[in-house]
């Protein structure tokens, strides 16, 4: 590591893992100090006035215990939200101590930075994001089995066996706390036990990012995404009574907790897609699968019974694309998700999706079944030529046919790789 570091800040909705990121991260390194300030609110007091480093580094070297040796010592800030201050102080840490391994971490960063500013230049930024389905296979002891749909590979017994896993993850989610709690009990009602759990948690959030007369909306948006997946987002079918502008600020106010990500329409046909962005027109998704279901009041045993077709749950197959995109996106910098969408008379067409690749626009779509035209795809294609081919996802296998290459809905790792 150079001397050059910054430091490093987490972002990333509540629960996706951060802080157990930091601590396995700091058994590599000789000594680990750790800092919550949720629970130990006493230490906010050395963030409060002169921020000078070195005498900083002596007090929390004493009050830990433990010796801060630049170069061999991480020291990890968590819950910085609850002292805001410790994020200005991260760029004196950068220009004063810069061998010195720092992170800080916590929820609801973004309102935070807005209070004290963005020290731009002197920290880095690392997005998280629940567990992908290749990280899932991971957790579960399937690596081989990802390794092979990281290469393309899939017979038919193989592709059935890849469908039930994704089935499973569709239901059980991201959420390192679910996951894990799969992996030692196997039990699905304990499981959504643990996400009522983490719903209740973000909901209860909300009194810290908005005003009281507002908490109402929020609660109202929280809801409504999960059940509006997939299609443009419409205020009048969370509340045809309230104002547009007061969901729009709770919307944008879940966007900026982590909890939802947006989709906007763009008529860019080249990079940035953001060129052709059009505000009025978008989607909405929520951040976990897994989570969205438990809203919804998935009944696991009819989920069961229920094949994974996307022409019966072609809506969270979409929220599951756009949850793989963000996954596998570039995790120093939030990513931006855009589709397509012609309406004219009498000739409308929609992709659902645009992603980039080595500079180039990709048009996608989530299809219901194996079969089936891909009437807008082609109309897409048909207008902007110079695009090499457009994307197919769906339960299908790998394969190409002329300008359309196809994607089995587990097999998106191999593609964004």
């Amino acid at each position: 590591m150079g001397q050059n570091r910054r430091p490093l800040i987490l972002r990333g909705a509540r629960q996706v893992g951060k802080s157990w990121l930091v601590r396995e991260l700091g058994r590599g390194f000789p000594h680990f100090i750790e800092i919550n300030f949720e629970k130990q609110k006493s230490l906010k007091e050395l963030f409060q006035g002169d921020l000078e480093i070195p005498p900083l580094l002596e007090k929390l070297s004493l009050y830990s215990g433990k010796k801060i040796i630049p170069g061999e010592t991480l020291l990890f800030f968590d819950e910085v939200q609850e002292c805001p201050e410790v994020l200005q102080a991260l760029r004196y840490f950068w220009e004063e101590v810069p061998s010195l391994h720092v992170i800080a971490a916590g929820s609801l960063l973004d309102f935070a930075l807005e209070k004290v500013g963005l020290p731009v230049g002197r920290v880095q930024f690392l997005h998280l994001y629940p567990l992908s389905f290749g990280e899932f296979l991971t957790a579960t002891d399937h690596q081989p089995w990802r390794d092979s749909i990281r290469n393309g590979v899939s017979d038919r017994i193989l592709h059935e066996k890849f469908l039930e896993l994704l089935h499973t993850y569709l239901w059980l989610g991201g959420m390192p706390a679910v996951v894990q709690s799969w992996l030692e009990r196997r039990d699905p009602r304990l499981c959504q036990d643990i996400q009522d759990e983490i719903i209740q948690a973000y909901r209860q959030d909300f009194s810290k990012y908005v005003r009281r007369h507002r908490i109402e909306h929020v609660a109202q948006v929280f809801a409504a995404v999960p059940a509006q997946l997939g299609q443009k987002f419409r205020f009048a079918h969370v509340d045809s009574e309230a104002r547009s502008y007061a969901l729009k600020e709770a919307l944008l106010l879940l966007e900026r907790a982590g909890i939802v990500h947006l989709i906007h329409h763009s008529s860019a046909s080249r990079v940035p897609l953001g060129a052709g962005k059009n505000e009025k027109f978008f989607k909405a998704f929520f951040f976990d699968t897994g989570l969205a279901q438990k809203i919804l009041g998935l009944n696991l045993k009819n989920w069961t019974l229920q094949p994974i077709k996307t022409s019966n749950i072609g809506p969270l197959c979409e929220q599951f694309v756009a949850q793989e995109w963000m996954a596998y996106s570039q995790a120093t910098a939030a990513p931006e998700l855009y589709y397509w969408h012609r309406e004219e008379k009498n000739s409308q067409a929609e992709v659902d999706f645009l992603f980039t690749k080595d500079q180039q626009v990709i048009p996608v779509e989530v299809k219901s079944g194996t079969q089936g035209g891909l009437k807008s795809l082609h109309a897409y294609l048909g207008l902007h030529p110079l695009i090499p081919y457009g994307l197919k996802i769906s339960e299908g296998f790998f394969g190409e046919h002329g300008n359309i290459r196809e994607l089995p809905l587990y097999g998106l790792e191999s593609w964004f790789n």
